[in-house]
């Protein structure tokens, strides 16, 4: 059996399909990491303060001590402090995105199809050896049914999913009249390695 069909890829389609395969774990796990390092940083920047304090009684004893003339391992251990410090923002930020794209899908794939090809006409084909896109620019991507583990899919999306994480979608919409048709035949496929999670229909 097979089917074909066109669709021209949005980044609403895209993000559409990882939040079918959204996990809760994701954002708790993401949110921990923000909340860390939120915490370390608080605790630097504070013990960080303090010594600036005491540094500025002392400005001969700053100097010394930044540049090598109190020791080698007092400076090499102050300068990585230093650095460390104003590190920290910066991964800050990037958990940040992170946390905040997971809870938003469509704005992590906004800023990827800035720099990917993943968007745009595209033609699927669904048969027995599994799923191939193939798209405008000649970039062509075949996964068979042995790849895929779960499912994940509602009135216009079907995810294929590997231990959870998204590796394929189908845009159902595309194939018209033959949608249902399509859906419960990769179904029906991905039921043959393992049990199928359709979010809806």
């Amino acid at each position: 059996m097979q089917f074909i069909a066109t669709h021209d890829v949005t980044a609403e389609d895209v993000a559409r399909a990882i939040g079918l395969t959204a996990r809760p774990t994701d954002a708790v796990l993401s949110l921990g990491v923000v909340v860390v390092l939120a915490a370390i940083l608080s605790q630097v920047l504070y013990a960080f303060s303090v010594y600036v304090k005491a540094a500025a009684g002392s400005p001969g004893k700053l100097v010394e001590f930044l540049f090598f003339q109190d020791g080698p391992g007092n400076a090499a251990l102050g300068w990585l402090s230093i650095v460390v410090t104003l590190c920290l923002p910066i991964f800050l930020f990037y958990a940040l995105r992170s946390l905040a794209e997971t809870l938003r899908p469509a704005w992590r794939v906004r800023r990827l199809a800035k720099i990917s090809d993943v968007c745009g006409p595209t033609a699927y084909t669904v048969d027995d050896a599994g799923v191939r896109t193939a798209r405008a620019g000649g970039t062509e991507t075949f996964m068979p049914w042995t790849n895929f583990d779960g499912l994940r899919c509602d009135l216009d999306i079907a995810s294929l999913t590997h231990r959870g994480r998204l590796r394929f979608f189908v845009p159902l919409q595309a194939f018209g009249a033959q949608r249902d048709q399509v859906r419960a035949y990769i179904q029906s496929r991905v039921a043959e390695t393992t049990t199928v999670q359709p979010n809806a229909g």
